[in-house]
């Protein structure tokens, strides 16, 4: 496993939103928008499942995952293999911690599952000589 950088952790965790692709065994794409992300450790990256149906049908024919983040200077990208729970004690914290954030904002959402995103590639999205180099 390939390990984010600091920086790369921070900015998962304070984008408002990451952009999450996923692949259909035949090669199909899809992108949705997530703001329920976090980067656990500096290997993993947790996305909850609120209305994932084509990301997660996507992700049991084929369990890879790509999250983009940036801001105004500079951003990551984020690639590896996923494994996904809907049950038990690390999937229950992760459901409390998004319920209450998005109860906080007014929402009645609940986290359906957890997308763990096991880290194998990260590139630089940051403008300039070194955008779309892989970094670790």
């Amino acid at each position: 496993m390939a390990k984010m950088p600091q920086d790369c952790m921070d900015l998962i965790n304070n984008a408002y939103a990451a952009a999450v692709a996923t692949c259909s065994a035949d090669g199909v794409p899809n992108v949705v928008c997530s703001s329920m992300k976090q980067a656990y450790d500096d290997e993993t990256v947790m996305v909850s499942d609120q209305y994932l149906r084509k990301t997660l049908a996507n992700l049991r024919e084929n369990p890879r995952m790509a999250v983009s983040v940036w801001d105004d200077e500079h951003g990551y990208q984020v690639k590896g293999t996923v494994t996904y729970e809907d049950e038990g004690e690390r999937y229950e914290a992760i459901a409390a911690q998004v319920h209450a954030i998005l109860s906080s904002m007014g929402y009645d959402f609940y986290s359906k599952g957890v997308c763990w995103l096991h880290v194998e590639e990260v590139y630089s999205l940051t403008p300039g000589d070194q955008a779309g180099e892989r970094i670790a």
